[in-house]
């Protein structure tokens, strides 16, 4: 398989173990699964189906997938209730498994192994500069529960940490009421001093553009409102009005605007702070 195949597979075959999907004996660069019934809702489209079986008491066999990542594997193995179906990047079934990925990820919980852990609030901010062009950045933050303290940029940290799922058996954790009104103001504060300190240049070419396709605009329906005053003084006013609407079209499509997007939340226990490398200046606030 080439690159892309590879990163296909890999990351379809972790989604389906996270979800507790069956994996059925296949070829090396093939997956066959069988679903539980909600990760089945999630990557069909078949809501009338469902409500009739949940209607009727029905207990269906679960769908089971046979997922080729290659166009040249063989069918030969694939189980008689399932329907070979090929995966390539933006295919529908690829666009179904991200989206519920994104939904279930959207909140989750996290543990370091052993140990006393302590609780911290994690979050992945989507930041978007907007105008005719569009700018993304992904911002992370964990916030320390019981001191308020904020780290910065902790994913990469917390990728190279080894965090379960569940709650190790001998973990000792160190209970604290949570201030969900004071943590989101503290992440809101982290993230206004974040884009506030980006280069804000893209505002400022975005205004120039604005005031470019405002003045083209104008000299236009001026040019427009001239012949028309000569030819027919009745259709002035139709004129205005398309006008007036150009210019809120170009308006919204071009001014310059900042959104602000939460992507993820998790609780996550941890035996040590993020390390260095992951404080950021908000750490003292």
């Amino acid at each position: 398989m080439v690159e892309d195949e590879h990163s296909l597979f890999d990351y379809c075959e972790r989604y389906f173990r996270h979800v507790g999907a069956l994996q059925k004996p296949a070829p090396s660069d093939v997956l066959c699964v069988e679903l539980p019934r909600d990760v089945d809702k999630e990557l069909t489209d078949r809501p009338f189906y469902w409500m009739w079986v949940e209607a009727m008491n029905e207990t269906p066999a679960n769908t089971v997938l046979y997922l080729k990542f290659n166009p040249d594997s063989t069918d030969a193995e694939a189980p008689p209730e399932s329907k070979p179906e090929l995966v390539v990047p933006g295919c529908y079934r690829m666009l179904r498994l991200y989206a519920s990925a994104k939904a279930r990820g959207a909140f989750a919980a996290a543990y370091e192994t052993g140990g006393v852990l302590f609780p911290y609030a994690v979050f992945v901010v989507k930041v978007s500069f907007v105008s005719d062009r569009r700018m993304d950045f992904l911002e992370s933050y964990a916030i320390d529960l019981q001191t308020f303290q904020v780290y910065g940029d902790v994913i990469p940290e917390l990728l190279n940490r080894a965090l379960l799922d569940e709650r190790p058996q001998h973990a000792r954790l160190i209970a604290t009421p949570i201030d969900m009104d004071k943590v989101f103001s503290l992440l809101l504060r982290c993230v206004r001093l974040d884009v506030e300190a980006r280069d804000h240049q893209w505002a400022i070419d975005a205004r120039r553009r604005l005031e470019l396709e405002l003045g083209r605009l104008d000299d236009y329906y001026t040019s427009l409102h001239e012949q028309t005053r000569v030819i027919d003084p009745q259709h002035i006013l139709p004129h205005a009005a398309e006008r007036e609407l150009r210019i809120a079209e170009i308006v919204w499509r071009t001014e310059p605007k900042i959104e602000v997007r939460p992507l993820q939340m998790a609780l996550v226990y941890l035996g040590a702070p993020p390390g260095p490398n992951a404080t950021s200046a908000l750490a003292d606030m």
